[in-house]
């Protein structure tokens, strides 16, 4: 480059500039804005959703607590994703329990359009008709469980082990390992024994005492004491959408077992 050309380079200034030939020119760049989240909407002005109970159920059914659409819908498992009314209709568990309760079908309009068509969310109110119920560890509607404090969780307990007793429910099904958990933790405290849930001492389905972990025996015969002798208490996987830890033929495999056993 000769001298010439390196001499105007040198004496280039921006429009505007009296800076000194030795400054180095800076652009300025206007702050970028960043967006804030939004802060999570409060759910407290949602409605609690009720149970669905009588004091001869054949079935029972127990969520965590109503998300945001049951509390919307009142009705329970009302969310697009949630696979509760697939498995429910899949395994046909209320044509078994119509048959066992010896419900006349054919007398009954609502029965055999259920049974045709398949029952969904907002049809659980209706199914108390034939003894199958709903209830919840927590009554309270949160957008998400874990919005539910520990303690709030384990003060639920006692109402909900009092619902088990009054509807003599012939078969309890735990929708969610997480509600078994702090039913556990409730009972092992008053017990006094210490028990984690792991792979040694809990398996999905049937819960039963004759595994390997006394003190997890101890706590599900302090249940299985305070109904009656024909109950059975199962603990299946949680039927959100959201929870893919267990494939769709693996959960109904389990519901079919729960639909032979009933009796």
């Amino acid at each position: 480059m000769t001298n010439d050309r390196l001499s105007k380079l040198r004496s280039f200034r921006y429009e505007g500039d009296t800076s000194s030939s030795s400054s180095s020119s800076k652009i300025t760049k206007p702050p970028l804005r960043t967006k804030k989240n939004a802060p999570a909407k409060p759910h407290h002005h949602l409605p609690d959703l009720r149970q669905s109970l009588n004091a001869h159920l054949r079935v029972l059914f127990i969520g965590f607590n109503p998300g945001v659409e049951s509390s919307v819908q009142q009705h329970h498992y009302a969310h697009h994703s949630n696979l509760f009314w697939k498995l429910f209709n899949q395994s046909g568990l209320l044509r078994k329990v119509v048959d066992v309760e010896g419900v006349d079908v054919g007398s009954d309009e609502l029965l055999r359009k259920l049974l045709a068509d398949g029952c969904s969310a907002s049809n659980d109110f209706e199914l108390i008709e034939y003894n199958v119920g709903f209830t919840d560890l927590v009554l309270r509607c949160t957008a998400r469980a874990d919005q539910l404090s520990n303690e709030e969780k384990l003060q639920n307990v006692p109402r909900l082990l009092k619902e088990f007793k009054e509807s003599d429910a012939q078969n309890i099904v735990v929708i969610g390992k997480g509600i078994w958990e702090v039913i556990v933790k409730y009972l092992s405290k008053d017990l006094d024994v210490k028990v984690k849930l792991n792979k040694e001492n809990f398996t999905w389905g049937l819960q039963s005492t004759e595994g390997s972990d006394e003190n997890y025996n101890l706590v599900v015969d302090s249940i299985y004491k305070q109904l009656s002798k024909s109950t059975k208490l199962y603990v299946f996987p949680n039927t959100s959408g959201l929870v893919a830890s267990m494939t769709f033929a693996e959960k109904l495999s389990l519901w079919t077992k729960l639909v032979d056993g009933i009796h």
